[in-house]
């Protein structure tokens, strides 16, 4: 069991035999022979030791020790084949053939305690690495399971995955047949529980909607047999928080079958990792469809450029001064459309790699806007203009502002109302540019995400689609010019507010 050392066998020493011999062969006298019975406490006794001590004098046959009967039946019967001469002395072949044999067993003796030491080192290592874990770790056994199992093989059951099904009372039911021998602190803290109440049977009432896909795999594994089971699981705790959750089972392999009675199982809090690919997967959906609006995007006015064109290249008869003049004019604002498009994906690319330049100068906002709206396109129909100040300097790059408020009335003209205002005040130190349309407002939740690249919140709305980057490359922008843009709605119009530092007096 985890968290309990193995039970090692308490040594107790018997009083020491002594035994002496002469041997027969030239110039060697006699030896002296020291065997240590050492035995284990409710066990037959595992080894003997021997140690030659030195010369002595010779043994005679009468001089054996009688044992009491404490000795290995193995030794006790090494002693019997002990023989003598003729004349008592110690025959030198059955002699060596003992001292050999308890030599042997002296020798596995010390292997033996080499092995325990290695093991409790061992051991004090796991046990260290399974309580400071940061991964919740629980030792279980299957052992009621595998019996349940058995007797379900024993009815002609051939699959537990079709047995079961999608039941999951039929999986809380099996639960309590799993017990939970040990858990390591990080289990404690995921489950929520304390370890009195964790320890046992499991609770069924840990089995919900999201977990039965993985209830499924480990169940299946203990019944195929197979000491591995991977599965990605919805987790939950006691007091009811749910999270995301990759969990393994592990059982050690004895003789090439799986132990499922000191069965491992891991559990680790992937929500982390599991947001991050849900994100990637929406930039990756945004990414698609902002190709294919890019596309969109610019074949629509090309479309309009080059019929325009291919007219008054034509130099149709029917065509008066007035019309030349009006398909020249939508030739300009369209090509305007597609060159803004252009610079917003530059400036977007530019920014992401870190570099895109930033030129502070003193900016008259009043100026720049109105040019903005002078250079034409969808966004000069009918805007208001409302400055309230008597200065609208303010520190920033000409060209940078041009583009965020013509992003800013393009994305009023496209999705707002028909009543497109634009105010301009100042606020501590700041000029502030507000443009404000009547349609239809935002929910609260989006109105940051509208500030990230590709994303469209007015898709569903069945509106013109954009590529998604204008807002997010006009914050960007104004944040680098050490400004800001925000959204709100508010009394019934939906803001873009603009705020720039304002210009030294």
């Amino acid at each position: 069991m985890i968290g309990t050392a193995p039970p090692v066998p308490h040594l107790s020493f018997r009083t020491p035999v002594t035994l002496m011999t002469k041997r027969s062969a030239p110039n060697v006298s006699g030896f002296r022979l020291k065997i240590n019975l050492i035995h284990a406490e409710g066990r037959s006794m595992r080894t003997a030791g021997i140690a030659i001590e030195g010369l002595a004098r010779p043994l005679k046959k009468e001089q054996l020790p009688v044992t009491d009967g404490s000795l290995h039946p193995h030794l006790q019967a090494k002693i019997s084949e002990l023989t003598f001469t003729g004349d008592g002395t110690p025959n030198l072949a059955s002699w060596e053939r003992f001292v050999t044999s308890v030599n042997r067993g002296y020798c596995q003796l010390e292997h033996r305690d080499q092995d325990t030491f290695d093991a409790k080192r061992g051991w004090a290592s796991f046990e260290n690495l399974f309580q400071v874990s940061p991964i919740p770790i629980m030792e279980q056994d299957y052992t009621r399971l595998e019996a349940w199992m058995d007797d379900l093989r024993s009815q002609g059951v051939t699959d537990i995955r079709d047995y079961l099904g999608d039941d999951i009372e039929a999986i809380k039911a099996l639960a309590p047949m799993i017990t939970i021998v040990a858990a390591n602190p990080a289990a404690l803290r995921a489950v929520g529980l304390p370890s009195e109440d964790l320890i046992g049977p499991i609770d069924p009432m840990i089995v919900n909607a999201g977990s039965h896909p993985g209830w499924l795999v480990q169940l299946e594994a203990v019944w195929n047999g197979n000491p591995v089971a991977r599965a990605s699981i919805e987790a939950s705790t006691a007091d009811g928080r749910h999270y995301d959750a990759e969990s393994i089972l592990s059982a050690p392999v004895v003789d090439g079958v799986p132990d499922f009675s000191r069965a491992v199982f891991t559990l680790i809090d992937v929500t982390d990792h599991r947001n991050e690919e849900r994100r990637m997967a929406e930039v990756l959906q945004s990414k698609d469809a902002f190709l294919a609006s890019v596309s969109h995007e610019i074949r629509t006015p090309l479309t309009g450029i080059l019929g325009f064109a291919q007219m008054l290249d034509a130099k149709e008869e029917n065509l008066d001064d007035a019309d030349r003049e009006l398909m020249v004019s939508l030739i300009v604002q369209q090509a305007q459309e597609v060159a803004s498009l252009v610079e917003d994906l530059l400036v977007m690319a530019r920014t992401e790699m870190g570099q895109i330049e930033i030129v502070e100068a003193t900016v008259d906002v009043d100026v720049e806007l109105r040019h903005t709206l002078k250079a034409g396109g969808p966004s000069t129909v009918d805007v208001v203009i409302r400055s309230q100040v008597g200065s609208s300097l303010a520190l920033g790059d000409p060209l940078r502002i041009r583009q965020i408020l013509r992003n800013l009335l393009t994305n009023a003209e496209r999705y707002g109302g028909s009543n497109v205002h634009v105010t301009i005040t100042t606020d501590h130190g700041r000029v502030v540019v507000a443009v404000a349309d009547d349609g239809l407002g935002l929910p609260t939740g989006e109105w940051e995400r509208i500030f990230e690249p590709y994303h469209r919140a007015h898709e569903s709305l069945g509106r013109p689609g954009s590529i998604g980057i204008g807002l997010a490359i006009s914050r960007q922008l104004a944040e680098l010019m050490g400004g800001t843009l925000d959204y709100h709605h508010h009394l019934g119009h939906s803001v873009f507010r603009l705020a720039l530092r304002a210009a030294p007096a």
